[in-house]
């Protein structure tokens, strides 16, 4: 009983539904099924678990509202890091600007600042507001984007010259 009376409240409050991405206790996937019983969510890996309804405690949806994407770069202690925060800051902005990525960041993406100090270098951290299950490639995009703007791109070796 207690199954059911879970599943009736889960559906009236549209907690989650089928597409869905939930954190679940320990577990983590898309939501395939959901009866008045049963939800079932499919992991990563493929593994389908069906979790009774009357034994989840806790529910986190990625699917509802809005999605943050939060990328940490780390800087070295001997880097000017206010040139670095400028740095990050425009290429972020710059990225938001492109209208490829204004669908799926909804706001300027904000340097948080100093999140971590390490014994070798010190981390910024950018965040940006996104649609949501969009800013797992927002934060790939991003982190690109800042290591490049930061650190320069890479090297380019000079094209070996032949002499006859």
């Amino acid at each position: 009983m207690q199954d059911f009376l879970a599943g009736i409240f889960m559906l009236m409050e549209d907690q989650y539904g089928v597409g869905d991405v939930v954190n679940i206790g320990a577990i983590s996937g898309v939501v395939e099924g959901v009866s008045l019983r049963i939800t079932t969510v499919r992991d990563v890996k493929g593994v389908a678990w069906h979790i009774r309804n009357g034994t989840i405690s806790q529910a986190g949806n990625g699917s509802q509202g809005w999605a943050r994407a939060v990328v940490d770069i780390p800087v070295p202690y001997d880097a000017d890091i206010h040139r670095a925060r400028r740095l990050m800051s425009t290429a972020a902005a710059g990225m938001w600007q492109e209208p490829a990525w204004r669908e799926a960041i909804l706001e300027e993406p904000e340097l948080w600042g100093v999140q971590d100090l390490s014994t070798d270098a010190i981390t910024l951290r950018v965040a940006a507001r996104t649609v949501p299950l969009r800013q797992f490639e927002v934060e790939r995009e991003l982190r690109e984007r800042l290591k490049v703007a930061v650190a320069g791109p890479p090297d380019r070796q000079p094209a070996s010259s032949s002499v006859s």
